[in-house]
């Protein structure tokens, strides 16, 4: 009998595990902050890699951004913005969460890899209990590191108690697909569930 190719399978959420934001969510969004798009989504993520980290809160991120896009905000308008924010990362992927649960039937474990910041990870506990089918969450927030940082992939390793090339990884973006390729885990952009699918049962035997 053959055996699987990998240990467990890692997920990343946003834009993974979660929807991405159409066109019309980011114009949305953008307007609500009173900038343009582009650039509102590129100085969006470009300004929140210490928001990520658990360094700063909310209030403190969002005056980032203001700082870069070279605005202010007021205090309703950031309570808008994070209302908006919440929803749009919330929309769950069904297609996505029904291949980790196929990969879990195969006798795989699932993890999630993420980064986060500490508001919306409350948002995401509080409203979904799918999450405890994933044995290992390594969240950026609750331990101040972000990918692409190798020491995130470690530690996320070393929560499984896996060899890094008995892991499989997806994530929406190259650098963190190629960072964990650098510690040698398996790794590939995700662009679909279908894709990530067909991927997973080339080394699933019983997928």
């Amino acid at each position: 009998m053959g055996q699987n190719r990998w240990d467990a399978v890692v997920f990343d959420y946003g834009r993974v595990l979660s929807y991405s934001p159409t066109p019309s969510d980011l114009q949305t969004f953008a307007a609500l902050a009173g900038v343009e798009e582009p650039p509102f989504f590129e100085l969006y993520s470009s300004t929140r890699d210490d928001y990520d980290c658990g360094r700063v809160d909310c209030h403190q991120h969002w005056r980032r951004f203001a700082d870069a896009a070279g605005i202010s905000l007021t205090t309703d308008q950031v309570q808008r913005v994070l209302e908006f924010e919440n929803r749009l990362w919330l929309q769950v992927n069904p297609d996505a969460l029904d291949l980790a649960r196929d990969i879990r039937a195969a006798g795989v474990r699932t993890a999630i890899l993420s980064n986060m910041p500490p508001d919306l990870l409350c948002e995401i506990r509080n409203r979904f209990d799918w999450l405890e089918g994933f044995e290992v969450q390594i969240w950026s927030c609750e331990h101040g590191i972000i990918k692409p940082d190798p020491a995130i992939y470690h530690l996320c390793l070393e929560r499984l108690g896996c060899e890094p090339g008995r892991v499989l990884f997806f994530d929406d973006r190259p650098k963190n697909v190629d960072a964990a390729r650098s510690v040698g885990m398996e790794a590939y952009v995700f662009e679909s569930a279908g894709q990530a699918a067909a991927m997973v049962r080339q080394g699933l035997i019983s997928m």
